[in-house]
């Protein structure tokens, strides 16, 4: 079995670099008229695996306790636009502890997004990637399933 740290790198290597996100919320009013319930502002509030992973089941607590208590990563603000481009925007306060992270979590700046009936789809450059979709007024949750090679079980992030 993997150690941790190993494991945990590589989960947020694949995590972020697919803009996996577990369950966001939107950082601003809670009804905005939003296109297919997703057009708006969000920020992070759990990266979560299941089964856990050596008792971790929230990565983003993970590696803000592995960062030393900086948060930074929960402030970053993702964009989704009406026109269907996707955005990433960190706070000034956070720009120097987090290098181009718009980059470090697979949005560029040709990234776009669109819902098709209950699936999320991001294309980034010629990337695309399709994620289970639950979205309310001010929660969003994207799941995707996949089995480790290493281990044989299922984890769903």
């Amino acid at each position: 079995m993997k150690d941790i740290c190993s494991y945990a790198r590589a989960s947020l290597f694949v995590v972020l670099t697919l803009l996996s996100i577990q369950a966001c919320k939107q950082d601003s009013d809670p009804s905005p008229s939003v296109k297919n319930g997703v057009e708006g502002s969000w920020q992070m509030s759990a990266i979560n695996v299941s089964p856990a992973v050596n008792g971790i089941t929230d990565y983003l607590a993970f590696i803000i306790a592995f960062s030393g208590g900086d948060d930074c990563i929960k402030k970053i603000t993702f964009i989704f636009k009406g026109d269907g481009t996707l955005e990433g925007s960190t706070p000034k306060e956070c720009q120097g502890t987090i290098d181009d992270t718009a980059g470090d979590v697979g949005i560029s700046e040709k990234s776009t997004w669109k819902v098709e009936g209950k699936k999320l789809i991001l294309t980034s450059g010629t990337d695309r990637t399709e994620y289970d979709l639950k979205v309310d007024k001010s929660t969003m949750e994207w799941s995707t399933s996949e089995v480790d090679a290493d281990d044989g079980n299922t984890y769903t992030t």
